[in-house]
């Protein structure tokens, strides 16, 4: 029997999820790292699995004979590229079910507003032509009831600009999306990405005023944290185009929602998707559910759920083929 493959994984917390992976991959040996991964670095390691754990000339020097990195995620912000292209090393990525999952609906939520889905639907199964004086007739090829509600708001979202305030995996996973689409985008976070992932997302850094006055749809996909508590608030809304949209699907105490509401309520901004509310679940006498131009949703970006043993399984198996490759 051939001997076992050595694995590290760089980023802690991925011991439970390796042994119960263990039987699926029997000719994987996973190493788990507590703090610093050098400290299992041996020349026997073949594969290395980075989340968010920093991968640099020194930990790559202290592994002789690896031969494949995987990155946990997309965005390798946090992988020293140079030194693992002169290693010559196989370098993938592996996406995360997570940030696929909440990009996904920041990406509905986008293509909802542009076609005023909620309201559409309201019309049509309420059946509102009646106060518009209409009747439904039989159509035909070039007979047809086009656009019989007037939706003001519907429009195409290619061209539109999209500001996405936080650029981890969920804003780099979202702006693929967007570009797919023909969306513009444009981000903010402390520190810009490189000219390399710039390119791989086709996203340009902008300051948090520029992008609040130049998106079409401003998405907030930051963390929650002291830093970002309010960081948008009445001054950043009265940046915002009349015409733009505020997509949230982050947290909620990220936005002051009651300056949020009062823009929306005076159509100072065009409307809102949101996922995540300052009270969850929002409360039934909140503005926000009786706003039209609003879609609101319980909390659903994170999908049917996702843990260490999805996302490191899907590495697993990657690493696996890579290896036999």
């Amino acid at each position: 029997m051939a001997e076992s493959k050595q694995i590290l994984v760089a980023d802690a917390g991925y011991e439970a999820a390796a042994a119960e992976l263990a039987a699926d991959f029997p000719d994987l040996q996973v190493l788990c790292a507590d703090e610093d991964p050098r400290a299992l670095a041996s020349s026997d390691i073949v594969g290395l699995i980075a989340g968010t754990a920093t991968v640099d000339e020194a930990l790559l020097g202290a592994l002789d004979n690896l031969q494949v990195l995987l990155k946990l995620g997309r965005s390798y912000y946090n992988i020293d590229v140079e030194a693992v292209r002169r290693r010559g090393l196989t370098f993938a990525c592996v996406p995360r079910k997570g940030p696929n999952c909440v990009a996904e609906l920041a990406m509905t939520l986008i293509l909802a507003l542009s076609k005023d889905l909620v309201i559409s639907n309201e019309a049509v199964s309420l059946g509102a032509y009646r106060y518009r004086g209409l009747k439904p007739e039989v159509t035909a090829e070039r007979k047809i009831a086009f656009h019989w509600m007037h939706n003001m708001r519907v429009h195409e979202v290619v061209g539109k600009t999209l500001g996405i305030i936080g650029m981890g995996e969920i804003g780099c996973e979202l702006a693929r999306r967007a570009s797919v689409m023909g969306m513009r985008n444009l981000y903010y976070k402390r520190s810009p990405l490189s000219a390399e992932l710039e390119g791989l997302f086709d996203a340009t850094y902008a300051d948090l005023d520029q992008l609040l006055r130049e998106s079409d749809y401003v998405c907030v996909a930051t963390p929650h944290t002291a830093d970002t508590e309010g960081m948008i608030g009445a001054a950043q809304i009265a940046l915002m185009k009349e015409s733009a949209y505020i997509v949230n699907i982050a947290r909620g105490g990220i936005i002051d929602e009651a300056a949020m509401i009062e823009a929306l309520q005076d159509d100072r901004i065009a409307g809102a998707g949101l996922d995540v509310f300052v009270y969850e679940p929002l409360p039934a006498d909140s503005p926000l559910c009786s706003l039209e131009n609003v879609i609101l949703c319980p909390h659903i970006g994170g999908g049917s759920g996702t843990n260490r043993n999805i996302e490191l399984g899907a590495a697993l198996e990657k690493m696996q083929s890579a290896l036999l490759a």
